[in-house]
């Protein structure tokens, strides 16, 4: 049985992109660190997993159907954080909406018998990630002092999910499902 991988996010929109992009390539252009371009600017709601490819259309379906009594909410981005020592990211505030989202996900996933063990072990940390995965530990050191205490504010309108799709070297949008309930 073919799979792919995917994983569920929420999406700032463009000009919001563009700007988190911006962060991601001071750092690429300082240290030469590249492995958050690998995916646009994201909230990760489900961690990356594996679908049978002839289960890709019920599980879309299915999705869909879910996020029809979804409303819209504003997600609201404050200043910078770490998980030491490998990622730096814009914190997400806590949001109700945003955590109620992130578990009807994760009910909805077992469904297909994908469990997130990561959200379940370390708790559900809402963050866009500017910086991980090729970083090594005095770069990261190096970024972190450069961003805890550099500000940054701003907020959207979250009315979709995007499903990802990972294409052997990166993670390209496989479908973006807009929110039933405005």
């Amino acid at each position: 049985m073919e799979k792919s991988m995917f994983f569920i996010g929420i999406c700032p929109p463009h000009p919001l992109e563009r700007e988190v992009h911006g962060i991601k390539q001071e750092f690429y252009q300082k240290y030469g660190i590249k492995g958050a371009f690998r995916s646009k600017a994201h909230i990760t709601l489900q961690m990356p997993f594996k679908l049978a490819i002839s289960k890709e259309d019920l599980f879309l379906s299915a999705l869909t159907q879910l996020l029809q009594n979804q409303k819209n909410f504003t997600v609201q981005l404050k200043d910078f954080g770490c998980f030491e020592p490998r990622v730096v990211f814009i914190n997400v505030r806590d949001d109700f909406d945003l955590n109620e989202l992130q578990k009807s996900v994760a009910n909805f996933m077992r469904q297909f018998q994908i469990f997130n063990d990561t959200h379940r072990k370390n708790g559900f940390a809402p963050h866009i990630t500017i910086a991980f995965r090729d970083m090594k530990k005095p770069i990261f050191y190096e970024i972190w002092s450069e961003v805890k205490d550099r500000t940054f504010q701003n907020s959207f309108l979250a009315d979709s999910l995007i499903v990802f799709k990972h294409n052997g070297k990166a993670w390209d949008i496989f479908k973006e499902i807009k929110f039933g309930y405005t």
